[in-house]
């Protein structure tokens, strides 16, 4: 499947797709293509960003490889567990600490955060609109 994803072009959709709905949507629009090959025209600017995506997201996985990399050696100078600096943070909150968080004021808030959730996007959590990044 994933061979004929890439043929016409719907792997980044397929990825990006919400719902299962979509997912149909699309799986339908590529067997169309299969049944009738003249109906697909290959588009190379769709291509090429593809090809950019795909660079730019090996790019980010090596910068982060290298994060660790760095966070670990300095983890292991300092004589701390390897995973010490990558666990910072990272525990993910309860339904009960989210609530609590919620009562609390902004300062206060952020603190408490920071403490323990801080590789996780606060406003997704706590905010009525969530992260205004997605």
């Amino acid at each position: 499947c994933k061979e004929l994803l890439e043929k016409y072009q719907l792997m980044e959709e397929c990825v990006s797709c919400m719902s299962i709905q979509e997912l149909e949507a699309l799986l339908d629009r590529m067997q169309k293509y299969i049944e009738n090959p003249d109906t697909f025209t290959f588009d190379q600017q769709k291509a090429k960003r593809e090809k950019e995506a795909m660079s730019r997201k090996r790019e980010e996985e090596g910068k982060r490889k290298r994060f660790e990399q760095r966070m670990m050696r300095k983890a292991k100078r300092e004589g701390l567990p390897p995973e010490y600096y990558l666990k910072i943070g990272s525990e993910v909150p309860s339904v009960e600490m989210i609530v609590k968080l919620k009562s609390m004021p902004k300062e206060e808030r952020l603190a408490a955060w920071k403490a323990s959730h801080s590789q996780h996007c606060m406003n997704y959590h706590l905010e009525k609109e969530g992260c205004r990044r997605d």
